[in-house]
């Protein structure tokens, strides 16, 4: 009672500092005043309260109305938007390649192969990485994976169990940076992209420069992990039980899913050539996979399968973040923001390109840390960090890619991520909060590092260059 008690008084004054902000800068336009503050209150109600974020973010985006930061008319095109219909058919495509039998088809394959614990610990790294591609939802990708914890005992007293637990949310999350459709925050990058310069990173550029990055930050988690939580002996140890390979032939139903997923990946790789939209090629893809007859599930079913709670989250968060930069007011924010790290308004174009790399790398990775959802560190930071490129004369795509990776890094609490907290709750034993703590202290700076040298070795002669 106490804690709660001191929660709500602790968000009172945070409100009461917000409404005193509005008044402050004096330079901005009572809009942009109004959609800092809204955004202010819901970011702090995504951080410190239970409230379910989607709700924050579809009554804040509606609040944008009254106070004129937004207009009704993009209130309701929000939900008409491509991104929307992307992620529902993203979700429908995710639902029946798991229901279909596929997915656990290719983690058990490839994870029956391993005879060591450092076996199956690479082999389900392998495994984990092409789901980014079939499943669109961490916590989906997450609930496919996890009767992959079968293959170590549960009796709770070994340690490769925890480890195991912890490994597979962990390459989960790092893996997330390898598509587009790997995560709801990569569309609404997408869509801020759009909206302030009319530019599109595409599903196949996004592989060409997600894809390395996710391969090798999966293998350093890895090989942390494996190093971190066991020992030799614990890792040359055989695995009493193997998971068995389904040598049975495809069934129908993956036949079917097989065929629609791989017309959907190439139709997605191919935009440029056949001038198909990605959202129009996912609602064509939704409609197969529930046809009758043709399809694996029923249209109903697949409905069910589309997290409606997260598309209104990313549609609302969509808004604030439009609002942001329509109303100048995300301007303001980047000259508040940046300052402190040495790289405001034109400065960022006179500093060293490791240093800028280094900053964005910096703040995004950071963000996790007081921004636990991944779609509000998205929406904000994704308009400041435009807005700083822009002002600054760098290539504003590839600070936004460059930081939507550092976002996706999210492994220090539990709460970070649904991912996180399904194994660590996992039946028959799970990993420890601190187990994560250890886990983050070291790859966190890697990661870092990491980035730091994929710029300079991948993404500046990939067509990232600043």
């Amino acid at each position: 009672m106490k804690m709660a008690a001191a929660r709500w008084t602790g968000i009172s004054v945070a409100f009461v500092l917000l409404a005193a902000l509005v008044f402050l800068p004096t330079d901005l336009l009572p809009p942009a005043r109004a959609a800092l503050a809204v955004f202010g209150i819901a970011v702090i109600l995504w951080t410190t309260t239970r409230l379910d974020a989607a709700w924050v973010a579809f009554a804040a985006a509606v609040a944008l109305v009254p106070l004129q930061a937004a207009d009704q008319r993009e209130l309701m095109a929000m939900l008409g938007h491509n991104i929307i219909w992307l992620m529902a058919g993203a979700f429908v495509i995710g639902a029946a390649i798991q229901s279909s039998g596929l997915a656990a088809r290719i983690t058990g394959g490839i994870a029956a192969k391993a005879r060591t614990t450092a076996q199956l610990f690479w082999l389900t790294t392998l495994a984990l990485i092409p789901l980014t591609f079939l499943i669109p939802s961490t916590s989906g990708r997450a609930a496919a994976a996890l009767p992959a914890l079968a293959l170590l005992p549960d009796d709770g007293a070994d340690p490769r169990r925890r480890a195991f637990a912890l490994l597979i949310p962990v390459i989960i999350l790092v893996a997330t940076s390898a598509a587009l459709t790997g995560a709801g925050s990569h569309l609404l990058q997408q869509d801020l992209l759009d909206q302030r310069l009319g530019e599109r990173f595409g599903f196949a550029n996004w592989a060409l420069w997600g894809l390395p990055f996710a391969l090798a930050s999966s293998a350093l988690a890895c090989a942390i992990v494996l190093r971190l939580f066991l020992s030799a002996e614990q890792r040359a140890a055989p695995i009493a039980a193997h998971a068995t390979i389904d040598r049975s032939a495809l069934s129908g139903a993956e036949w079917r899913v097989m065929v629609v997923a791989t017309a959907t990946f190439g139709l997605w790789f191919t935009t440029d050539l056949h001038g198909l939209e990605i959202a129009t090629v996912a609602i064509l893809a939704m409609i197969a996979l529930t046809a009758p007859r043709i399809g694996v599930m029923s249209f109903k079913a697949g409905m069910k399968a589309v997290n409606w709670s997260l598309i209104l989250f990313v549609g609302g968060a969509m808004l604030l973040g439009q609002a942001l930069i329509n109303t100048q007011a995300a301007g303001w924010l980047v000259d508040q923001l940046f300052t402190l790290v040495g790289i405001d308004g034109g400065r960022a174009g006179t500093l060293p390109e490791i240093a800028v790399i280094a900053a964005i790398a910096l703040i995004s990775t950071a963000s996790h840390l007081f921004l636990t959802s991944h779609v509000a560190r998205t929406a904000a930071l994704g308009p400041p960090f435009i807005l700083m490129a822009q002002s600054a004369g760098i290539e504003p795509m590839a600070v936004l890619f460059i930081a939507t990776v550092g976002m996706n890094y999210c492994l220090t609490l539990p709460a970070c991520s649904k991912a996180l907290l399904l194994f660590q709750d996992a039946p028959g034993g799970g990993f420890r909060p601190a187990d994560l703590l250890r886990l983050s202290a070291v790859l966190a700076p890697l990661n870092l590092m990491l980035m730091v040298a994929t710029y300079f070795l991948w993404w500046k002669w990939t067509g990232l260059a600043l």
